[in-house]
């Protein structure tokens, strides 16, 4: 787990993982968090289905940068977003996030928040040199966010933007 001054940020074992894609209210009631106010976009249940959950189940690959982390905010003990990794780190240490934050809790520091507790996680990790997000071009507050958080712009691809930090 990871914890910031407002936020806890737990990673999904399996069956929590199995549990939050099928029912998150389930997960969240056993957990004793409120659920979050979103509903699950198919995409992310899908991703969590097919891409993260055989890795997380492989012991032969470290679950942590598999999973899908739930972001909780402490005061309300509600589920406002979610983080994930896309796999461990590659031969050159280099490793990419993805992120999102249910509308009512944008625009208020928490991604800002989660990403700096995820870069001083990583940050003791030797096998991490690099951390890359991508987001849209137009998608001015991830940009914004990621930008606080000490991420430079590396490459333009079609729409998207390609954002590094050099641990």
């Amino acid at each position: 787990m990871i914890e910031t001054l407002r936020l806890q940020i737990r990673p999904l074992s399996v069956a929590q993982l199995k549990k939050y894609a099928c029912s998150p209210d389930d997960l969240a009631g056993e957990m004793d968090v409120i659920s979050s106010e979103m509903p699950m976009a198919e995409e992310v249940r899908d991703a969590i289905l097919i891409d993260l959950l055989p890795y997380v189940a492989d012991h032969e690959k470290d679950p942590m940068f598999y999973t899908f982390w739930i972001i909780i905010e402490k005061d309300r003990k509600a589920v406002i977003g979610g983080f994930c990794f896309h796999g461990e780190p590659d031969e050159n240490g280099e490793v990419e996030i993805g992120y999102g934050i249910d509308e009512p809790f944008q625009n208020q520091g928490y991604m800002s928040e989660t990403i700096a507790g995820f870069i001083h996680w990583l940050a003791e990790n030797p096998t991490v040199k690099t951390v890359k997000a991508e987001t849209g071009a137009d998608n001015l507050p991830s940009v914004r966010v990621l930008e606080r958080n000490g991420f430079k712009l590396f490459q333009l691809v079609g729409n998207n933007l390609i954002l590094k930090l050099e641990l």
